[in-house]
């Protein structure tokens, strides 16, 4: 694991300095109140390293402190999704072992605002993880995503999955929007409120899907259709977008798609902050990228666009006009 040492060479964990920054942002970004600053004030006084990590960090870097204060809310509320996986579940258990969780309010609160941190299966950032499920087939998580399974039943709280269907299966999948039943021998991806989407969308690669809106009368997909639904309305029947699953193996694969919308995609795989200055947000961007190794993407990107990556201690990265 890497290690950064502070000017009085006490090494510190760089997992410490991660959730040390995620709490700059939080703080910070203006979509924080009593409670953040509470429970920021509680990890700080837990640990002599979480102290020193945040000493450390807003000392060292006025420049990071700008750039974060900076931050719009609708960023800095993708930086606290991208990151409650980890840091904030993390927290969560040492504030009960501290046994102040209580005295915060944290667990009502965070139950009913972060679902995904108590469900059954969860996966990190950058991370992908398959499941086999008894009765119901295949499935693979992508990275922040979050699940509860109860027999037959699988409930998607946050994030996105590929699910290949047995020829036995009778499954139903729960999101905040609806039902979605795939067929046996279906294959099919389902996202929840990514990046960029509103509500939840069904993409079936393989077989026939029936969704359920909770808006709206049933919805019949077939193979090479794919289909999007929230609390209001839902959306008409599109085709495929190409490459729907590339995800599942590590790749993004764009066609023309606005530099804007490949760094959100990115910045799911990425620990820290990724941003896109708007006078290049638009560039039209083609070609295959590696989510497993997002920095390289970016690296790439700089290469075949007039753009550069400014990077502040490896934790923020902005792409601005070369």
């Amino acid at each position: 694991m890497t290690m950064f040492q502070p000017a009085d060479d006490q090494l510190l964990d760089e997992y410490v300095l991660d959730q040390a920054l995620m709490w700059m942002v939080t703080l910070q970004s203006g979509v924080s109140g009593a409670v953040e600053q509470q429970a920021c004030a509680a990890w700080r006084n837990a640990n002599p390293h979480h102290e020193l990590a945040w000493r450390r960090l807003t000392g060292l870097s006025h420049d990071l402190r700008s750039s974060t204060a900076a931050l719009p809310a609708p960023t800095a509320r993708q930086l606290l999704r991208a990151r409650s996986l980890t840091s904030r579940r993390t927290l969560l258990k040492g504030f009960a072992g501290l046994g102040i969780a209580a005295a915060m309010g944290l667990g009502v609160r965070e139950r009913v605002v972060l679902p995904q941190l108590f469900s059954d299966y969860r996966t990190t950032t950058g991370e992908r993880r398959p499941l086999q499920l008894a009765g119901a087939g295949a499935v693979q998580l992508d990275t922040q995503t979050a699940v509860d399974v109860r027999g037959p039943q699988l409930t998607l709280n946050q994030g996105r999955l590929l699910l290949a269907t047995a020829a036995d299966t009778f499954v139903g999948i729960k999101t905040a929007h609806g039902w979605v039943r795939p067929a046996a021998l279906s294959r099919l991806v389902i996202s929840e409120d990514l990046s960029g989407l509103r509500g939840t969308l069904v993409q079936v690669l393989a077989g026939n899907v029936s969704v359920e809106p909770q808006q709206g009368g049933r919805v019949s997909i077939r193979a090479g259709q794919q289909f999007s639904f929230d609390r209001q309305q839902s959306g008409p029947l599109q085709t495929l977008t190409p490459a729907a699953d590339a995800w599942s193996r590590g790749l993004l694969i764009a066609e023309r798609m606005p530099l804007a919308q490949v760094i959100e995609q990115l910045n799911r795989y990425r620990r820290g902050v990724l941003r896109c200055d708007p006078a290049v947000a638009s560039l039209q961007v083609s070609g295959s990228f590696s989510l497993d190794r997002p920095d390289a993407s970016l690296d790439l990107l700089a290469k075949v666009l007039p753009v550069r990556v400014q990077r502040v201690f490896g934790y923020l990265a902005t792409v601005v006009p070369a």
